[in-house]
């Protein structure tokens, strides 16, 4: 039994143009300690999937499992809250805010109870945000720095799960390569389950584990 199991997901819906058929009983278990890769071209259906398992969105049918338990019987919010951490192409971090309060703010919203910022300045130095960078506004940051104060958000609550959509999507090769390497130390040293949603070949073949989405039907790559 894997951390997370989708069975026989399938998800559509309607434009001007008809009922578009966004996903297509899609199966597959996430274990923990393993990168995937879930790649496909722009409107297979990853951006859709990665909503379902986020917890954002509700499957037309199908289910989803976390640790055996259907999502149906859980409280959504509650499980994105404590078990879902997440990283997007753009980095979201609220610019009036230095890269400690950014990270700070999120665990302030899940109701963290130890000491937050001692927490905030574990995590961004383990993601190689230097001390004397915490109190700098997030807009003072080059790119693959933003990302990294966006990864060590997303993990300061210690989800077991992590989604990123297009990580690398901003990034030149470098930095790109950089926050991968994050990625895979998260779930080979910490035994996180990361799911990568990439477009790009140099990220999917560090993965353990590729997917491959064409028209809303998920296979093994």
């Amino acid at each position: 039994m894997g951390v997370l199991q989708l069975k026989n997901l399938s998800y559509d819906y309607i434009t001007k143009a008809g009922k578009v058929h966004a996903l297509k009983e899609a199966t597959a278990t996430f274990e923990s300690g393993i990168v995937y890769a879930i790649v496909g071209r722009s409107g297979s259906g990853k951006s859709t999937l990665m909503s379902l398992m986020a917890g954002l969105d509700v499957p037309k049918a199908g289910e989803i499992f976390y640790r055996g338990e259907s999502l149906h019987s859980l409280d959504r919010d509650k499980f994105r809250r404590e078990h879902i951490g997440m990283i997007f192409q753009s980095y979201y971090l609220l610019p009036q805010l230095t890269a400690v309060e950014n990270v700070e703010l999120s665990l302030e919203l899940a109701k963290y109870r130890g000491d937050k910022r001692k927490r905030a300045e574990e995590m961004l130095t383990l993601v190689g945000i230097k001390r004397e960078q915490f109190k700098k506004r997030s807009t003072q940051f080059s790119g693959g720095e933003q990302q990294r104060i966006a990864v060590a958000r997303a993990i300061a609550t210690n989800p077991e799960i992590i989604l990123a959509d297009e990580p690398t999507g901003n990034l030149d090769n470098e930095n790109s390569m950089n926050v991968v390497s994050i990625l895979i130390d998260l779930a080979h040293k910490y035994g996180k389950c990361v799911i990568i949603i990439t477009h790009a070949a140099e990220v999917a073949e560090r993965a353990d584990v590729v997917f491959k989405m064409d028209d809303g039907i998920l296979f093994t790559q």
